[in-house]
């Protein structure tokens, strides 16, 4: 949830880089053009490999069915949903930026949904018709990524599952007090970003680091000493992965001054090296991330009984347990629309970024609130699950209140 949350505050920034956005500011920054990229190493990595710990447990209860409807409700649901309510009004008020456009909502929507099914950007099967080209997933891209690779995974998951799976995993496990293993684990991004390229608009990694991201998630929930590497050597990883970010500046600055030189995309030596330190840089990072937070939970988990504390974090974690994707759906077109018109406001950038940001969290905190998580079609419509009745509520306080002796 603190993931999505900072979400809110990294796409409010976006109004103010020097990249595309669907709303900019003027002036832009460069500083935090940089700021971003930085945060971009690890922001969407790490909601990759939490959904990947969430398979194993998901797994833990499910069959492979099972689990594969449970997706197809939880995501493909929402995603549709999604694509044809929340995504366009982000496209339209793009267009309303340019003047000249006056084209009402009601009239750009038809030819939002001009559209083809094509297979040569899998997962991504639908897209705009050349004509038009107005149709995106928008910020939605993260959903259509995890749904189809949720379940192209399964079958190597199930294999790791079986004593052959667990006997690989066990002895991955047995090495991982070894820094360089750690280390050598982020060879995949390096390599898969050198060759397929960064993709700026799936927040600048590589579909299939993604794929792999999920991948580890899953990895780091079957053996806790996995994740005990992890708090181990997260100050080490910290510092190197920091290191090799300004290392990737250079070689950024080196290729994006070269003419007619896309360093996310092409095949020379500048963006090669980019691509393939921003990989392990990235990999540190995040694995830095999860190593502090680690040991911060296992800490709390020592003071507390999560089901008997009372505490106001327990109940809000509770309560924002099942929020986060309904909260990732809404929050880019509610950022996008409040910031077309502060963007205008004649005040500086540092006031109009604390009024998007603030302002569009609260609002989309009462949107779930109010409209999506009480009412059962809504919550459908999210990837909710059905709301517990208070006979259920209440019967599940009194289990949790008898204890085994």
């Amino acid at each position: 949830m603190l993931v999505v949350v900072g979400l809110v505050f990294f796409h409010s920034a976006r109004v103010f880089d020097t990249g595309s956005f669907y709303v900019k500011n003027d002036p832009t920054s460069e500083a935090v053009t940089i700021a971003l990229f930085f945060m971009a190493l690890w922001g969407m990595p790490l909601l990759f490999v939490i959904a990947g710990t969430g398979m194993w447990y998901s797994l833990r209860s499910r069959s492979a069915g099972q689990f594969a409807r449970e997706r197809v409700r939880r995501l493909l649901v929402p995603l549709i949903f999604g694509v044809v309510v929340i995504v366009p009004p982000q496209v339209w008020t793009r267009l309303r930026a340019d003047p000249g456009y006056a084209e009402s909502y009601w009239e750009f929507l038809p030819r939002f949904f001009d559209v083809e099914l094509t297979m040569r950007s899998f997962p991504f099967v639908v897209w705009g018709d050349p004509a038009t080209d107005l149709f995106e997933t928008g910020h939605l891209w993260f959903v259509v990524i995890l749904f189809a690779y949720s379940l192209l995974l399964l079958p190597l998951i199930r294999l790791l599952s079986r004593p052959s799976g667990l006997r690989m995993i066990d002895r991955l496990a047995e090495n991982a007090d070894r820094w360089w293993v750690l280390l050598l684990a982020g060879i995949p991004f390096a390599a898969l970003e050198a060759a397929f390229g960064s993709e700026e608009g799936l927040g600048g990694w590589s579909r299939y680091s993604y794929a792999t991201f999920i991948l580890y998630g899953y990895l780091l929930a079957t053996d806790r000493r996995l994740r005990q590497a992890l708090q181990r050597f997260r100050t080490r990883n910290t510092v190197l992965g920091v290191v090799l970010f300004g290392v990737a500046g250079a070689f950024f600055n080196v290729a994006s001054n070269s003419p007619g030189v896309d360093p996310l995309a092409d095949f020379d030596l500048a963006s090669l090296g980019l691509r393939s330190i921003k990989g392990i840089s990235g990999w540190l990072t995040l694995s830095a991330i999860l190593g502090f937070a680690g040991g911060s939970t296992r800490r709390r988990a020592t003071r507390t009984d999560p089901e008997a504390d009372p505490s106001l974090l327990s109940r809000l974690s509770g309560y924002t347990a099942e929020a986060v994707l309904p909260i990732y759906v809404l929050h880019q077109t509610v950022i996008v629309l409040l910031a077309f018109y502060v963007v205008q406001w004649r005040i500086p950038s540092v006031g109009k970024y604390l009024v998007i940001s603030l302002v569009s969290l609260i609002v989309i905190v009462a949107i779930y609130d109010v409209v999506v998580r009480r009412a059962r079609l809504t919550r459908f419509l999210f990837g909710m699950k059905p709301s517990k009745g208070r006979s259920t509520v209440a019967r599940d306080r009194r289990h949790r209140q008898i204890r085994p002796l």
